[in-house]
Formats: structure tokens, C-alpha cells, sequence
């Protein structure tokens, strides 16, 4: 740590230092168990501060790892890769405006689902909120910016970012080109740009600090389907990878499909099934058993349909004419909606099919129209024999849940998607973990894969046995031709480029121009191994000194940011 800086950022208006101690209670609970901590951070409460905490951070050489509010569970929570870093807590930044015009929001960083959702309310207009798992509490831009998706009409978040604006790490302002040529209305409708498109760089990048952000939302369409497709058994499945690959390219209103099996449904369920003690082969039989007892397919998968009234209309007759090897199941909101309040009232002997399918209908209900649900965290709580009931203030880092995020790409053709389920199923069974395995279209060529690894984070082997499984996807993953689309702070090595690729020279010539200090997020998707944290064992006392008489750390408000955060 560095006590001049910190003494230095006292004289900076619209920052709350928080000392690196308090730091470790606000932002150290990880989901992965990770046991690196922050130096120390700065919550941030007026976006004008930020070229002032830049040009400190230069000069005193302390790298930074911004965030929008520290929830991106299973791939580090709010840590940094680099120890030595200082968290830059951008979550009190919210200002949020809807264009109805434009059907754009123009966001700053510490935005969320759920804000973005009360603005658009407000306007009247009828858009949708690119949601996402994690929840009403999730920022917009942080996953957009680390490359998040969902199954809202614009499945890439990223790719729906324009007009960015923000600093470099050097200092020097970015925003979009158009802005500087007075066409400030196509700023907001043509992220591209007239020339270099330099917004790219900010993609899991680690050279610039994003201040504000314009979205592009999505409006409610005339019509809206959500389909289930279920597959009687694993060949017909594969068999139906290429048909499901000229449907995403056939259908322009098709969203996201995201298939699951029948171990990653369990783990869905309600009643926690995967709470059970067993282990090895007995776990195997009781949830293959749980599975045909509870009639789960063994592979199910839910798709979005956005259109006109009469496209959807032919896209779900089209869709069921060429799955011939699924059912197709295709509900509109209002008919989830009335089954939803009439199920109590169903004969217990029938509907059995139904059933199974509402509680997913329901939970994928609000990722389909807008609006962000709690309901798909439950899965970070599926070894939690207690059931626990999700609400806006659910945090499964705090709640102590354990859960890391493997999400690799995998091509969209049957013989790779069978091939990635043998080899993945065979090394988490190795690690003494459930396969719990979904792929997601991304587009007609790309398969997501997202394997959650479950364990109890207060139980020291299972924390070492999920790490070394985690470590072992990845390297399996890459010697299959599997990259990750995303990673955790703890592994970003692992996809690290030999020294002198064309890669690594590239992105060293890039930091150099902008960021020569490597104060932005120092290690984040670097092909280089992060640094180990100095000893602060002699700058602490002076440290402790510093913040003794800073009047912006008294304990309520550390405690008024920890449940913000």
C-alpha cells in the first residue's frame, strides 16, 4: 500500500477512502473462496473525481480495479487479480436516461438491472432490460463490458454498448467520434463510428475506465414466445444440434436456446436435491433416479421467439415441423401467467409435464419480458439443504455459497457438443463433482458452455478439490479447442499467450500507449502472470495513522457501503 497516495487522495472531493482492512469486509466474499484482498478502496461519488484519482494513481504507481458493484459471482465476486490493487467502487454512480426516441438508455457504471427497469417505467416506453442471472441488483455496463449475454432480442451485451466514454489509464478522455463531429444523434444509433473503432479495446479490457455508457434496448415486440424443447434421450439430442443450428440462422426472431441436462435441471429444483450426502457411484444412481422419478428429460432446452403476431406464429409452426426428433412445447407470457395461477386448482393425477416445465416458464418469464427475477441464483445455493428463499437482497458471496463458473465456446455441430459432454461429464465425475452441463447459442456457429462447480466454501478439501477442477477444465478445455469465454481473477493465467505471440506483442504496444503505468485492472485478461501483493507490514501503522483522521471513514458509512456493495 501506499500511504502518500492515499494521504493525497484526502485533498480529492466526491471519494470515500476505505482502508484496506475494511476493504477485505466490503468487497473480500468471493463465491470462488478466493483468499487475495484488495489494498485498500475508493468509493467513488461523483464521476468528475475520476481524472483526479487517475493522475494520482500515476504518479504513485497504484494500479486500480474498477467495479460496478462487485456481483460477478463464479468469477471473482468484487476482487481484483492484481493483490496490490486498489478497488475503484464505481457503484454509487447510477444516473440513468431513457431516449423513448432512440430506444437508448444513457447509463453511468454503477446502473442496475433494476434501475434501468424503475427509468424505463417512468418514460413509458416499451423496452426491455438486458437481464441476466444475477439478479435486479446486477450492473448493466459491468457485464457488458466483461462480455455478458442473456435472451432479451440483443443476446451480446457488449455489442449493444455505444457511445462509451470514460479515461484511458494515462489520463486521455475517450468518447465516440461522432460527438467530436457534432452528430451527436448518430452517436447514439451507430456504435461504430466513421474510421478506427478503438470501443473494442474495452471489451474484458484492462486499459480504460468507462464513466458512461449509451444501451441499446430492445423494444417489447407485438408477440412473444417461450419454448421448451425436450429430448427423449441423448442421440436424438446431438441428431438435433445441426437443425437447431439453420433454425438460429433461418428465424431472424429466435433468441437465445439454452439447453440443460438433466443433473443442471436438478439443480434448479426447489427442494435442493443435490444437498444429499452421497458420493461417487451412489450420488450418480440417485440423481439418475431423482431424474426419471421427477420425468426430466435428459436433455431440456428453452428458447425465446420475438416477432410479429403472425411470424411467431409460423416460427413455432416451422420450428416443430423440422425438430421432428423433440417436443416442442410454445407458450406465450399471458398463458404462463394463467397457468401459473390456476396449477393449485389442477387435478394431482394429470399435467404431470406441465408441471415439471412451470417453475422454468415462470423463472424465464422475466429474462423473456424485461425485467430482471432473483429466481436464477438459486442454482450458487443448490448444495443448501435449507431451500433458501431468494430476494433482492440475496448475495451468495456473503450468504457463503460456493460456486466457480467454468464457461467455455464450443461449436455449434453435434459431433462437438457430444464430444464436449463426454469429456467434461469425465473430469468433473474424476473431481467428484455432478455434470452440470448447458450449452447456449450464441449464434448459428457458437455454442456458450457454462459447468457451475458447487462446493462447501467452509470446508478447506472441498475448496482445494473445486480449484484443482476448475484449473483442469480450463487446460482440457484448451486441448480440445474449447476456449473460455470468460474467467476468474484467480486463473486468468491460464489463458495467457507465449511471451512473444503476436497476441502478447500486441496488447503490450496497446498498455504501453495507454495505460504505461498498468493502473487499469493490472492482470485482467493480460498474457502475463499477475503480481504478488508487497509486504504491508510496514507501511500499515502509517496507514492506520492516515485513516484515523479521515472524516469521510466512519464506521456506519463502511457499513452503509458493504450493503451496497
Amino acid at each position: 500500500m501506499n500511504p502518500v497516495f492515499f494521504s493525497d487522495m484526502l485533498s480529492v472531493a466526491g471519494v470515500k477512502i476505505i482502508s484496506r482492512d475494511e476493504a477485505a469486509v466490503i468487497y473480500g466474499a468471493d463465491t470462488g473462496a478466493s483468499d487475495r484482498r484488495p489494498s485498500g478502496a475508493l468509493l467513488v461519488k461523483e464521476v468528475d473525481a475520476i481524472p483526479q484519482i487517475l493522475a494520482l494513481a500515476n504518479r504513485h504507481k497504484v494500479p486500480l480495479w474498477p467495479i460496478s458493484g462487485g456481483r460477478n459471482f463464479g468469477y471473482g465476486t468484487a476482487l481484483p487479480v492484481d493483490s496490490r490493487s486498489v478497488v475503484l467502487d464505481l457503484s454509487q454512480l447510477r444516473r440513468v436516461h431513457i431516449d423513448v426516441n432512440s430506444a437508448t438508455a444513457l447509463i453511468e457504471p454503477g446502473v442496475t438491472q433494476a434501475d434501468l427497469h424503475s427509468a424505463i417505467a417512468r418514460s413509458g416506453a416499451k423496452l426491455l432490460v438486458p437481464t441476466t442471472g444475477v439478479g435486479p441488483n446486477g450492473n448493466i455496463l459491468g457485464n457488458a463490458l466483461d462480455g455478458g449475454y442473456g435472451l432479451t432480442p440483443f443476446t451480446d451485451h457488449f455489442n449493444a454498448l455505444s457511445e462509451l466514454e470514460g479515461y484511458w489509464g494515462n489520463g486521455t478522455e475517450f468518447r465516440h467520434g461522432y460527438r467530436d463531429l457534432h452528430c451527436g444523434e448518430m452517436a447514439k444509433r451507430w456504435s461504430a463510428g466513421t474510421g478506427t473503432a478503438w470501443a473494442g479495446l474495452l471489451r474484458q479490457g484492462n486499459m480504460g475506465i468507462v464513466t458512461r455508457a449509451r444501451v441499446q434496448l430492445a423494444r417489447a415486440p407485438e408477440a412473444t414466445r417461450i419454448l421448451v424443447f425436450e429430448w427423449r434421450n441423448q442421440a436424438d439430442f446431438i441428431a438435433s444440434q445441426p437443425l437447431l443450428n439453420s433454425l438460429t440462422e433461418d428465424i431472424p426472431g429466435i433468441g437465445g436456446i439454452i439447453m440443460m441436462n438433466d443433473c443442471r435441471i436438478l439443480s434448479t429444483q426447489v427442494d435442493t436435491p443435490l444437498a444429499s450426502n452421497l458420493r461417487g457411484k451412489a450420488r450418480q444412481d440417485y440423481l439418475q433416479r431423482l431424474a426419471k422419478e421427477r420425468k426430466i428429460s435428459p436433455w431440456t432446452g428453452l428458447g425465446t421467439l420475438y416477432g410479429s403476431r403472425a411470424s411467431v406464429a409460423g416460427a413455432v409452426r416451422d420450428i416443430r415441423r423440422r425438430l421432428r426428433l423433440c417436443r416442442v412445447w410454445s407458450f406465450t407470457p399471458a398463458q404462463i401467467k394463467t397457468l401459473q395461477k390456476i396449477e393449485s386448482y389442477l387435478p394431482t393425477w394429470g399435467f404431470t409435464a406441465l408441471r415439471r416445465h412451470l417453475g422454468a416458464l415462470v423463472n424465464t418469464l422475466g429474462t423473456v419480458e424485461g425485467y430482471p427475477i432473483v429466481a436464477f441464483l438459486k442454482i450458487a445455493y443448490a448444495l443448501d439443504p435449507r431451500a433458501k428463499q431468494l430476494d433482492v437482497h440475496s448475495h451468495p458471496a456473503k450468504d457463503g455459497a460456493g460456486i466457480l463458473w467454468y464457461a467455455p465456446l464450443v461449436p455449434f455441430t453435434g459431433e462437438e457438443v457430444e464430444r464436449y459432454r463426454q469429456v467434461m461429464s469425465n473430469c468433473l465425475l474424476e473431481h467428484g463433482f455432478d455434470p452440470l452441463l448447458a450449452v447456449t447459442s450464441r449464434n448459428s456457429r457458437v455454442l456458450s458452455g457454462t459447468i457451475p462447480l458447487l462446493f462447501d466454501r467452509h470446508n478447506p478439501e472441498a475448496v482445494t478439490r473445486a480449484k484443482h477442477c476448475y484449473r483442469a477444465l480450463v487446460k482440457l478445455g484448451l486441448e480440445n479447442g474449447w476456449p473460455p469465454y470468460r474467467l476468474g481473477v484467480d486463473y486468468m493465467e491460464l489463458i495467457a499467450c507465449p511471451a512473444e505471440s503476436p497476441s502478447a506483442q500486441v496488447q503490450r504496444l496497446l498498455k504501453q500507449a495507454l495505460d504505461s503505468n498498468n493502473i487499469i485492472a493490472s492482470g485482467r485478461y493480460e498474457h502475463a502472470k499477475p503480481l504478488v501483493a508487497e509486504d504491508i507490514s510496514t507501511t500499515e501503522p502509517v496507514l492506520e495513522e492516515l485513516f484515523s483522521r479521515n472524516t469521510f471513514i466512519e464506521k456506519r458509512q463502511i457499513e452503509a457501503a458493504s450493503n451496497q456493495a
